[in-house]
């Protein structure tokens, strides 16, 4: 299967891109990237026969060629790239968030509706071994009295210069201003607000807190509503009350921090016990989640699972393969993570005082 990279920057030099490489079933057929020297030298490294600056430029040349697209551009691109894609009916998968606003994410859900090609969002924790463990240990549990989840980036930036050779670019300013226009107006679109703090709140929680938000989703359903926001230390942090399906209260707490460590996990707490994912650094490969299941009143048995070292994100690719080739279904919906993006502006929304869709 023929692929194309459209973005290639972080997440695609360390784990989209040689992941693919390592599929059989995968060739890398050419790499799109505004800043053209960058994706000149990865097609080098990676023998890539074309390259280009930008996704209708791929399309037009090579459109035919291609049975599959990996969308690894900033969020607030996504729709333009993604309704093109399957349009012409080319396998899609892109990275979360979905999109900015729930305006484009409404496009690209009706383009996937529309298209014959499988279209999948990239939520990586949802095909970790431990995670998926995870949603079999909760759903055998009789009652939840609490769900906490917590998640702290520390500087990604700082650790992943330790770890990788990137390969920089230098895409052309007209582009880089354009884009940063385009990410300010979806913004403040989003929120209905063009407060300072709270649109650099929503800018960092719309790529962070999505995570958590769909691997909620995953273990619980829907949200039903939002009852509390706070969003704190100069828009750093926010805090979150949240009532899931059949009355399932989550504390979600959520952060920002130039420490170097980081901390994600998802606590479940029963009457009788606690089941814990607590997930590794995205960026470090092969790091595994580990599950903790603590129970008894009486006797205590504490139990730390370590099902696989395997890499989520190559287990995710390997799903969305599978998927084009009619052999499993979406797990991660363009539907579903358009609700998870409503989610996000709902906590804003509450934050602010005004009635979220959620409630609606």
């Amino acid at each position: 299967m023929r692929f194309g990279i459209i973005g290639c920057g972080l997440v695609a030099q360390v784990m989209h891109i040689p992941y693919l490489a390592e599929l059989s079933d995968a060739e890398l057929h050419a790499f799109v990237d505004p800043a053209e020297d960058r994706a000149a030298t990865l097609a080098e490294r990676y023998n890539v026969p074309n390259v280009y600056r930008a996704h209708e430029e791929l399309l037009a040349d090579v459109g035919d060629e291609l049975d599959a697209v990996v969308v690894l551009t900033p969020s607030h691109t996504h729709a333009d790239v993604t309704v093109d894609t399957l349009d012409a009916d080319i396998h899609t998968l892109v990275e979360k968030p979905l999109a900015a606003t729930p305006e484009d994410a409404d496009r690209m859900v009706e383009a996937a509706e529309a298209s014959d090609a499988t279209a999948m969002v990239a939520y990586m924790k949802r095909y970790d071994p431990s995670y998926e463990r995870a949603q079999t240990v909760v759903d055998e549990l009789d009652e939840i009295d609490l769900v906490t989840a917590y998640d702290v980036d520390p500087d990604h930036f700082r650790i992943v210069e330790e770890v990788y050779d990137l390969v920089p670019g230098s895409p052309p300013e007209s582009v880089i201003e354009e884009s940063g226009a385009k990410r300010q107006t979806d913004i403040e679109q989003a929120i209905g607000t063009d407060d300072e703090t709270l649109v650099d709140a929503y800018d960092f929680q719309l790529e962070h807190v999505c995570h958590d938000v769909n691997a909620l989703r995953g273990l619980f359903g829907d949200v039903e509503s939002i009852d509390h926001v706070n969003v704190f230390a100069d828009g750093r942090y926010a805090t979150a009350h949240l009532t899931y399906e059949d009355g399932v209260e989550c504390i979600l707490e959520t952060g920002d921090s130039d420490r170097k460590w980081f901390e994600e996990f998802v606590r479940v707490d029963s009457p009788e016990g606690m089941v814990t994912v607590d997930f590794s650094n995205p960026f470090i490969k092969n790091t595994p989640t580990e599950l903790r299941i603590k129970e008894g009143t009486e006797e205590l048995t504490d139990t730390v699972e370590t099902p696989s070292y395997e890499e989520p994100f190559k287990r995710e690719l390997e799903y969305f393969l599978d998927c084009t080739e009619g052999e499993a279904p979406v797990r991660t919906t363009f539907a579903e993570a358009r609700d998870d993006l409503q989610v996000i502006v709902d906590l804003f929304r509450t934050y602010r005082g005004e009635t979220p869709q959620t409630d609606d």
